[in-house]
């Protein structure tokens, strides 16, 4: 009969799919640095699949790359495999872009909506093209009422106030259930970034703190963003007529085009 250590670490295992120390450090690591990092994209289900070929147990590989409209840009534009060990990326960090620069302005008015409505309103003359859009709301929201304001699922939650010199607690979708080594296979927590949010973070030790304080997350501060599931703002891909939607809306204080892809 299995005692109840060992029950535990069984149960442990099924919500966590970590069944190795580099499970565990993935878990921890690949996920606080897409939480720092909503101006990339962190490419999760290729990092499952890609981190066993190490041959350095030590060291966790993933694949990052700059959030574009179009996924056909990223294998252009900045797609690159990176390691990361004790907690921080091997060789240079990643570098500001566009994006970086547009989700920092958030603590600012944002665009011109008049100016904003005819640039989308031109986008969408263009075929096929798509814009990434960052948007503040200008009271945090539940997630119920910002999927009444855009019903699609967004490309990121953000969880925390805008700050000018640094970027916001952030929650991105991934398309694959257990992509993010943790079991969020459960329609309910799939379609719920902020469930997805919740999860990862009740999973999370006191033994984690320093390895997220190394990509500048705060354990503390996580736990607390996640109970409250407050969103300060969003990113999304969409087409431009779409977009206009947002702009629109009188919930939205700060709307501004990251970037735009055929």
């Amino acid at each position: 009969m299995l005692r109840f250590p060992v029950v535990a670490a069984f149960l442990l295992v099924l919500a966590t799919g970590c069944t190795t120390a580099a499970d565990r450090r993935a878990l921890v690591w690949v996920n606080a640095l897409a939480v720092a990092r909503p101006d990339y994209h962190v490419v999760h289900e290729e990092h499952l699949l890609k981190r066993h070929q190490l041959e350095d147990d030590e060291a966790v590989r993933v694949i990052v790359e700059p959030r574009w409209a179009n996924w056909s840009h990223t294998e252009v534009f900045g797609r690159r495999t990176l390691e990361l060990r004790d907690g921080h990326l091997s060789g240079a960090e990643l570098p500001g872009w566009k994006l970086t620069g547009v989700i920092r302005a958030l603590s600012g008015a944002g665009d011109d909506r008049h100016l904003v409505l005819k640039r989308l309103d031109a986008l969408a003359e263009v075929e096929d093209m798509k814009v990434t859009v960052v948007v503040g709301f200008r009271k945090p929201m539940q997630e119920d009422d910002v999927r009444r304001l855009w019903e699609k699922v967004p490309d990121v939650a953000l969880f925390s106030p805008p700050e000018p010199d640094g970027l916001p607690t952030s929650w991105d979708y991934s398309g694959y259930c257990h992509a993010r080594g943790f079991d969020d296979c459960d329609p309910d927590v799939r379609s719920s970034l902020t469930s997805s949010f919740r999860l990862w973070t009740s999973l999370l030790r006191e033994s984690d703190r320093e390895a997220l304080a190394a990509f500048g997350v705060d354990l503390d501060d996580v736990r607390m963003r996640a109970e409250q599931g407050l969103w300060y703002g969003m990113i999304t891909t969409a087409w431009p007529e779409d977009a206009k939607e947002i702009v629109e809306d009188p919930r939205v204080g700060f709307f501004a085009i990251g970037q735009v892809a055929l």
